[in-house]
């Protein structure tokens, strides 16, 4: 159950709403997305007001992670364990990284094909050699709530 929360929390992070644009000083132009980046704080709240929280990879068996790939595609590992065997959750799809914006779009499987999710897009606030800091804008009926994620480069 708990695992199931952290791989909902973890995929819905990275991207199920709507987003802006942003210009931050701790952009490197000559970063890059491609490579691994594992999850090290993730926040949710007011824009600007988020209350963060460590991640803390809950088995022995790996951290878990997003490997952004240089063919434009993209996985994410959840580890996880059961009565002492370890494994892995393995999510994929394809990404598309344009200035401050980053989407994702999931691959899911029925019967007999693949089928491609509706883009779900973020704002890259921080991204260079070992820093990705990305936002989700969320419309309530009350007010926007932000959720963010930072992720350190492995």
């Amino acid at each position: 159950m708990k695992k199931n929360y952290i791989l909902f929390l973890f995929v819905t992070v990275l991207g199920l709403s709507i987003s802006s644009c942003s210009s931050d000083s701790d952009n490197d132009d000559n970063a890059s997305i491609v490579g691994k980046w594992e999850i090290l704080q993730y926040g949710i709240g007011p824009i600007d007001h988020e209350i963060f929280t460590d991640r803390v990879n809950v088995t022995e068996c790996g951290k878990d992670y997003i490997e952004f790939l240089s063919d434009g595609t993209y996985k994410i590992i959840l580890f996880s364990k059961h009565k002492e065997e370890c494994y892995t959750i393995e999510n994929n799809g394809k990404y598309i990284k344009n200035e401050s914006t980053l989407s994702l779009i999931k691959y899911i499987q029925d019967s007999e094909h693949i089928i491609e999710s509706e883009p779900a897009n973020s704002e890259i606030i921080v991204l260079n050699k070992s820093t990705l800091k990305i936002r989700i804008l969320t419309k309530t009926e009350k007010e926007t709530v932000s959720q963010i994620s930072i992720f350190k480069k492995i």
